[in-house]
């Protein structure tokens, strides 16, 4: 499993690099601040494809704020009493000696795995990887649903970001939500898995 994740960030690394504008090695960054699906084109979508991650693998490009900090990530499934538990997560930080020209920004790049546990990796300066434990559940999983970011979005300093929802039910029918339902958690009520991940651009350093 561990290398099949090392694959994995090998295949993204690449396509991140593909989409060079120069020849720093600095991959191609949003113009503006914010967060956005990342722009794949059609050789990389054929590289996903191909190796049947299309659907399972998401990568989401960022510019903070120069007052941010620090990103840190959360992954959340929610408890039976309609609250956001943390299942896992991860930070980076530009740290206590970062100059005024240094800004966050880059990559996130998401699998959903098996048993429900999500990797991740953060591609900034330098990279992080993260990965969550896989959940039991004791029921069998008829009708799901996976929402990813689709659009561009703002950065609020220390303002979460939801990035995708994944729900899992055993009965038959599945409502529309969407990624802002995240603040709102008792909608997701009737389902009976529900997991969330978030990122959120701090002004502190750790």
């Amino acid at each position: 499993m561990k290398r099949f994740f090392t694959i994995f960030l090998v295949i993204v690394m690449t396509i991140v690099f593909s989409a060079c504008s120069n020849n720093t090695g600095t991959p191609k960054l949003l113009s503006k601040e914010g967060v956005a699906p990342y722009e794949l084109s059609e050789s990389d979508t054929y590289l996903l494809k191909s190796l049947g991650l299309e659907k399972d693998a998401k990568i989401i490009s960022f510019k903070a704020p120069k007052t941010a900090k620090s990103l840190k990530v959360n992954v959340y499934v929610l408890n039976d009493n309609n609250t956001w538990k943390v299942m896992g997560g991860g930070q980076v930080s530009l740290g206590k000696e970062a100059t005024a020209n240094n800004r966050l920004e880059g990559t996130f790049t998401m699998m959903l795995k098996d048993n429900y546990a999500i990797d991740f990796n953060i591609n900034t300066k330098g990279r992080a990887s993260y990965k969550t434990d896989k959940l039991d559940v004791n029921y069998e999983i008829v009708s799901s649903s996976q929402g990813f970011l689709t659009d561009f979005q703002r950065i609020e300093i220390n303002k979460e970001i939801p990035v995708a929802i994944m729900i899992y039910d055993s009965g038959t029918r599945m409502k529309t939500y969407a990624m802002e339902d995240f603040f709102s958690p008792s909608k997701f009520e009737e389902m009976d898995l529900v997991q969330a991940v978030t990122l959120t651009f701090t002004d502190g350093a750790n």
